[in-house]
């Protein structure tokens, strides 16, 4: 019997994640699965799901600090993947 595959929460939930993110992590869903996506706004998180529902049907939306908390405090949950938009991480390694 094979063990499922390791939760991950994505904290972000912009134009990176929607178009260049979730694409990559649907090549691996034998390896990944995302449990939840968290933004600082209900409706980036809402849109960041509807994406992410196309591959991973189970996903939950989270948002705020009540969103934040849930994900921190939630045991299946065995990684986080915090996503920033291409630029600043561009930025964050030019520093």
């Amino acid at each position: 019997m094979t063990n499922p595959p390791p939760q991950i929460a994505i904290i972000g939930a912009g134009t990176f994640v929607k178009t260049q993110y979730l694409p990559r992590l649907a090549e691996i869903t034998d390896l990944v699965v995302v449990k939840a996506i968290w933004s600082r706004t209900e409706e980036s998180a809402r849109g960041a799901v509807e994406i992410g529902r196309k591959i991973f049907p189970e996903v939950e939306c989270k948002w705020g600090e009540t969103g934040l908390d849930e994900i921190i405090q939630d045991s299946s949950i065995v990684a986080v993947a915090v996503v920033l938009a291409g630029q600043t991480q561009a930025l964050s390694f030019s520093l």
